[in-house]
Parts: structure tokens; C-alpha cells; sequence
């Protein structure tokens, strides 16, 4: 199941479906401005105009500031190394860019998402029927190392073995593990062990989701209450009930 997140224009901050936005030169292309992601900047059709481009305009303040614009790229970079390493060991392989996929997804009549994504680009030519679940498989970290305490941290001398968060470190109690997959006796709840809570009596039991299942209201539940199901490495399994299609 996935949301929708709309880009803003960067001067009024408008966003919406019925918001139209156009890609601004900040430096502007007649004074030597450049197509680099750092010179570029949404802006809405009410406020890329003529007047803010002229002086006196904020567009125009904007250009004389050099205003620095905020970039996110780590994704991307990420991504383009992924892309590279891929290629290289599967030459056989092929990829494609966002506005193919678009035009293919168009014409299967799927809706926008990552999963339509996926069927899109697998060159099928027509979708079956929708199937009432789905498997999800995501994965789980069982230390985060902002808690770990193991050896000293940058800049101590001796470990922090006497923070209180040192307890959230706890791998095992009370025979279930982090990452267990467990069974609530009392409603049948199912969900997998997030952490752990007053030396291991009580657990953080969540779904394939990251939602916590939820006991009486309280989002942790007394360790005798959970049955051991599956143990589990550093993944989770689970079918969820989505709104997919079946392809052919």
C-alpha cells in the first residue's frame, strides 16, 4: 500500500494534484545559469511569472542572493552505483527510465505504485486477475548501533555499560529472541518481537507493517502471553491483504 507525496512550489509552498509546477533556473539561463540539480527549483505557474522575474521581483532577489538550494542525493547516488554494479554482472540485462515505465503502466491500466512499477517493466502484455494477498519481505535490524555498547564510542575511554538505554540492547529473554515470530495466547495476535521491556516480562510486538499489535490498548504484552511460532534471522515474511494484480 503506498501514499502519495506531492512536491511543493519552493516560494508559496502550495502542493496538491491541481497544483502546476515548472523547473526555475535560480541563476537564469541568460545570465550563464546553469542545468545543474543545485540551480534548479519548483515553483508553482502563480509565482514563476515575469513580474517575479524582473528587479524587485523575488525571483529576481533570489538570483542576485544566489540562493543556495537543499539537496537530497544519497538516494540517487546510491542507486546510480547499484544501477552500474548490476549491469556489469548481468550484461544481459536491461533498464529502463521512468518515462517508458509511466506509458507502459498507462497502458495495462494500473494504478501508480512501486508494485504496478514492477509488472510494468516485466514486458507483459495484459494483467489477470487481483489477488487477495501478497507476500512481504522486509528486513530487521537487530542492533542499532546508536544503543551498542560493546566497546568504548568515539572519544570515551571506557564503555557506557551503566546508560539505562544499554537494556534495549537485549537480544534474548525469557527463551524468544529479537525478530521472533510469536503467537498472543488470549486474541491470537500474530507479529514479530521489535524489543524487549523490564528485563524481558513484557515485549514490543509488531506486524509485517511496523504497526505495533496492541494488547488492551498498551502496545506491549507480558512475555507469558507469546508462543513461539518461527524463529527468525534478519528478515520478515508475511502475506498482507493489498490491493494487487495477478499478471499472466
Amino acid at each position: 500500500m503506498s501514499t502519495t507525496c506531492w512536491p511543493a512550489c519552493q516560494l508559496c509552498r502550495k502542493h496538491g494534484k491541481g497544483v502546476k509546477l515548472a523547473v526555475h533556473h535560480i541563476i537564469y539561463r541568460s545570465q550563464g545559469g546553469t542545468d545543474r540539480v543545485s540551480n534548479l527549483i519548483t515553483l508553482c505557474t502563480d509565482c514563476h511569472t515575469t513580474k517575479n522575474h524582473q528587479p524587485g521581483g523575488k525571483l529576481y532577489k533570489w538570483m542576485k542572493a544566489k540562493k543556495k538550494v537543499t539537496t537530497h542525493l544519497k538516494g540517487a547516488t546510491f542507486m546510480n552505483i547499484l544501477r552500474k554494479r548490476i549491469m556489469a554482472a548481468f550484461p544481459e540485462a536491461s533498464f529502463q527510465y521512468g518515462s517508458q515505465t509511466y506509458v507502459d503502466r498507462k497502458n495495462l491500466n494500473l494504478p501508480k505504485g512501486h508494485f504496478m512499477d514492477a509488472i510494468a517493466i516485466s514486458g507483459i502484455k495484459s494483467v489477470g486477475q487481483m489477488p487477495e494477498t501478497v507476500t512481504m519481505i522486509s528486513q530487521f535490524r537487530k542492533k542499532k548501533r546508536s544503543l551498542h555498547e560493546a566497546t568504548a564510542r568515539k572519544g570515551r575511554k571506557q564503555p557506557n555499560t551503566t546508560a539505562k538505554r544499554n537494556a534495549k540492547n537485549t537480544k534474548c529473554a525469557r527463551g524468544i529472541w529479537l525478530n521472533d515470530y510469536v503467537r498472543v495466547i488470549g486474541n491470537n495476535a500474530k507479529g514479530y518481537v521489535q524489543g524487549f521491556k523490564s528485563n524481558g516480562y513484557f515485549v514490543y510486538l509488531t506486524d509485517s507493517l511496523g504497526n505495533y499489535v496492541l494488547n488492551n490498548g498498551k502496545n506491549y504484552i507480558n512475555g507469558k502471553q507469546c508462543r513461539l511460532i518461527m524463529h527468525n534471522g534478519n528478515w520478515q515474511k508475511a502475506e498482507q491483504k493489498l490491493s494487487l494484480y495477478e499478471f499472466k
